[in-house]
């Protein structure tokens, strides 16, 4: 059973105050990811139960034709939905699970981007130019 909305609103504060982003000026943000993410759930809840993908209904000619259960649309675009309000209020992965200190990719790209702060610009030298 689908949890809900305000059980997801709790769990967003949560996790934005742990992001340190949480703040009472989005809890209308707040609510409308808690929706999408209540829907999505329920919407998940019924493909689940889905035996096959597709429906026959009638076309324009009113001949049988195949086409996509609309589970599967509500699941789609409540899922783009939900990645967009997430993106809005600045909860992604690392933020939400912390970046992992043990794993080589994040230790390369610390590392590179440490480099990349300390990095300076060096001229090269030319017959006229002074040396210290």
């Amino acid at each position: 059973m689908a949890k809900k909305i305000s059980e997801y609103k709790r769990d967003i504060e949560r996790a934005l105050k742990y992001a340190g982003k949480y703040n009472k000026s989005i809890t209308f943000q707040v609510l409308s990811l808690a929706g999408a993410l209540r829907t999505l759930d329920l919407a998940n809840d019924d493909v689940d139960r889905l035996e096959t993908t597709t429906i026959i209904v009638k076309n324009r000619y009113g001949n049988d034709a195949p086409a996509p259960h609309p589970a599967f649309r509500i699941q789609r675009e409540t899922q783009e939905s939900v990645t967009r309000q997430m993106k809005a209020l600045g909860l992604t992965t690392e933020a939400l699970a912390g970046a992992d200190d043990n794993d080589p990719m994040v230790e390369l790209t610390q590392t590179v981007a440490a480099s990349a702060r300390r990095a300076r610009i060096v001229k090269p030298l030319t017959p006229d130019t002074p040396t210290e």
